[in-house]
């Protein structure tokens, strides 16, 4: 029998690393041993991992050797820089210094898979005409990553879509009109559908309004989970890591479905949306003009899952999983999430 593969997480704190490295401990047909790194030990996610089982060492993406040292003896990497953590306090941000320090220690430590959280790029993607700075970078990350082959047998990016765990968080739910939580207290509603309305009020997403929706929790680690079991197959490539394609008004329709309450769409025109000169609104606009500009095009062809629903199965079979594994839906998601 082979020796055991160390597949090392970065950031398996965070909602993907964790669905990751989750997805892969159930793993009954291959040899892996799995580590995790944060960089908080103390933290209440990485305790829980512990509890779980799980080798877990502190990494600093801005401390290379750290990095090294985490990366020791491992057979593959899943990596997610994260943007929104990746500030240098002045307003810029140091996701690509992060991403190539991920890199050249992945390759210090004879790292041989190097799989990627990646984003296309939204300026080449649209001809110049929409820049989103970290689409731009972590297309950057990537393709150092490539550059680095052959001391990387098998790099491989798997692009996450529209969290569909995005409608539970408050922080976004109050960019959205208050769906699917808070009713729309605003005069204008009340008056026109009367009380206890829910309304989604969110830009375009252009195109054929298709929506790329992510169940992070469940799919997104299956779906790397399977790229490590075939890593040299998907080489080179960008994956669209997608469960659900739906439109905005799909969505609501979804909700109301499963939960009987009260709900519409309402486009808000871009030109509407205010940033008050906050980045991480700016950000939001901006990816909503790409969004539009590229006929909806987030990946620079048209939205698929058939891919996604094939590693799905293969790592759900993996797993030991006998029935088909099946990709989340929003029906699912609001059902379990919004019912009650």
């Amino acid at each position: 029998m082979s020796s055991p593969r160390l597949i090392t997480v970065y950031g398996a704190t965070g909602a993907q690393g964790n669905s990751v490295i989750r997805s892969l401990q159930q793993n009954k047909t291959s040899s892996f041993t799995l580590r995790a790194t944060t960089r908080n030990l103390s933290s209440i996610a990485a305790q829980e991992l512990a509890a779980a089982g799980f080798e877990i060492v502190q990494a600093d993406g801005l401390d290379k050797a750290s990095l090294v040292a985490a990366f020791k003896d491992s057979w593959g990497v899943f990596v997610n820089t994260d943007s929104s953590a990746a500030s240098d306090g002045k307003g810029g941000s140091r996701e690509v210094e992060i991403g190539w320090n991920l890199v050249d220690a992945a390759v210090e430590a004879g790292v041989e898979v190097f799989v990627y959280s990646g984003l296309k790029s939204a300026k080449r993607i649209t001809g110049g005409k929409v820049e989103v700075e970290f689409f731009e970078q972590k297309t950057a990350i990537f393709e150092y990553a490539l550059s680095k082959r052959p001391q990387f047998k098998s790099v491989v990016s798997v692009v996450a879509g529209w969290y569909i765990e995005n409608f539970a968080n408050e922080r976004f739910r109050d960019l959205i009109g208050g769906f699917p939580s808070q009713v729309d207290t605003s005069p204008e509603v009340k008056e026109k559908y009367g009380e206890n309305m829910l309304v989604l009020h969110v830009p375009k997403w252009g195109g054929r309004e298709d929506v790329p929706f992510i169940d992070i929790t469940n799919d997104y680690g299956d779906i790397v989970h399977a790229v490590f079991l075939e890593p040299s197959v998907w080489d080179g490539k960008s994956i669209q890591a997608v469960s659900d394609i739906r439109s905005w008004s799909d969505a609501v329709e979804a909700f109301q479905k499963v939960t009987h309450k009260n709900a519409i769409y309402q486009e808000l025109p871009l030109d509407e949306f205010q940033t008050y000169g906050v980045w991480a609104l700016e950000m939001f606009k901006r990816m909503f003009e790409f969004f539009q500009v590229s006929g909806g095009e987030y990946y620079g062809e048209r939205t698929e899952n058939g891919t996604a629903k094939g590693l799905k199965e293969k790592a759900w079979r993996a797993r030991g999983n006998k029935e088909v594994g099946k990709l989340g839906t929003l029906e699912e998601y609001f059902g379990q999430h919004f019912r009650g």
